[in-house]
C-alpha cells in the first residue's frame, strides 16, 4: 500500500501551510536550524567516534543522517512554514542534504588529517551548507 503524499502530525491537524518566507528570513531560519543540526551532528560524532571508537567516516555519515532528519523537521515546520510533513519533501530534502553530506564527509575526512576531527567536521559542515540552502530553497520548498 503506497504511503500518502502528505501526513499531518496530530498536533498540527487543521493548521494550514503558510506562504514561503522571503529569502533573507528563510536564510536566517535555515541557518538557525542548521546550527542546531550542527550541534546534533557533532554530539553524535563524539558519541560514535570519540566514545564508542567507531571509524571516523562511518561515524561522520551516521551523525550527518541523524542531523538531516532533525533539520528536515525544523525547516518544514519553522523555516518554510509548511506545517505539514511531506514524504516527498523529506525525500527531496534528504537527497539534497546527502549530496551536501557527501561533500561534507569527504571534506571532513580530508581535513581531519591536518586538524582535530571535530574542527574538521565543522568545516565540512560549513562547506556543504551553502549548497544545501540553494537546492532546498529552489527545489524542496519551491512555492
Amino acid at each position: 500500500m503506497p504511503l500518502p503524499e502528505e501526513f499531518l502530525p496530530e498536533e498540527l491537524e487543521g493548521v494550514p501551510a503558510r506562504a514561503k518566507p522571503k529569502l533573507i528570513v528563510a536564510l536566517f531560519r535555515f541557518g538557525v536550524v542548521g546550527a542546531i543540526g550542527t550541534a546534533v551532528n557533532l554530539l553524535m560524532l563524539e558519541l560514535f567516534h570519540g566514545q564508542l571508537g567507531w571509524g571516523f567516516t562511518r561515524s561522520s555519515a551516521i551523525a550527518t543522517e541523524v542531523a538531516i532528519i532533525g533539520n528536515y523537521l525544523g525547516n518544514e515546520l519553522w523555516t518554510f512554514h509548511h506545517r505539514r510533513l511531506s514524504l516527498r519533501r523529506l525525500g527531496q530534502f534528504n537527497v539534497t542534504m546527502l549530496i551536501g553530506a557527501a561533500v561534507q564527509v569527504a571534506s571532513a575526512t580530508l581535513f581531519k588529517e591536518f586538524m582535530p576531527y571535530l574542527l574538521a567536521q565543522t568545516l565540512g559542515i560549513a562547506i556543504g551548507s551553502g549548497l544545501n540552502f540553494v537546492f532546498n530553497f529552489g527545489w524542496t520548498w519551491r512555492r
